[in-house]
């Protein structure tokens, strides 16, 4: 029985490796992420519109967070297809983030935010999306996490290939300096010591910050 017992808890943590993998080894080719996208397009159309938000930023946003497991949940407590921590989703009124429908909703309103915060700067937005607000105004840009330098990488690619433009992928010095390049003029983020970096990302941090400056988007 005991033997049982530990190889049922064996299996159940290698399901739970996976789920936390499963993005990760998801295709990020157009045809599967519109075919993935099919079950929720009523929604990311809908909330697309609705917050001034690109349908394809949405879809690329859910490939790399979730690759479209509505039921996802991340070591660091993200749920759903947009990945939405609890303060987020408090924060644009989602009660459910494992509703699908919610989750859209929260998801889309945050990006539609962080695009008015960043005058509409694709590569702060991404970034902020993944490492919080309070990181990329701390470093003026693409923090030096590797996961959301990667993060910009890939939602840009997938965003490429639905949408059909060529906005550049941010490329990253051996020294860390992020180099970017859109509508004909170069941005490059300010370097800073390899030695400083933080390993991994911080969280989706500055949150707090945020509702002091607009609590109208908190709920009370």
């Amino acid at each position: 029985m005991t033997r049982l017992k530990i190889a049922i808890f064996i299996s159940l943590l290698g399901l739970t490796t996976l789920q936390f993998a499963y993005a990760a080894g998801c295709s990020m080719n157009a045809g599967v992420v519109n075919k993935n996208a099919e079950a929720h397009q009523e929604s990311i159309q809908k909330y697309s519109e609705k917050y001034g938000v690109s349908a394809d930023i949405v879809k690329a946003v859910i490939a790399i967070e979730s690759c479209y497991n509505s039921s996802a949940v991340s070591p660091k407590g993200a749920q759903g297809l947009m990945q939405l921590i609890p303060a987020t989703a408090e924060r644009f009124g989602v009660s459910d983030s494992f509703d699908t429908s919610q989750n859209i909703h929260g998801g889309t309103r945050y990006l539609s935010w962080l695009m008015k915060r960043y005058n509409g700067d694709l590569y702060k937005s991404i970034a902020a999306y993944n490492a919080g607000e309070g990181a990329v105004d701390k470093y003026k840009g693409i923090p030096p996490y590797n996961e959301t330098q990667q993060y910009v990488r890939k939602v840009l690619a997938v965003y490429n290939g639905l949408s059909g433009k060529a906005i550049a992928l941010p490329v990253v010095s051996a020294s860390g300096k992020v180099s970017t390049k859109l509508a004909s003029q170069t941005q490059t983020q300010t370097e800073i010591p390899a030695k400083v970096y933080p390993k991994g990302k911080p969280g989706r941090s500055g949150w707090e910050a945020t509702k002091a400056m607009a609590p109208q988007l908190f709920k009370h």
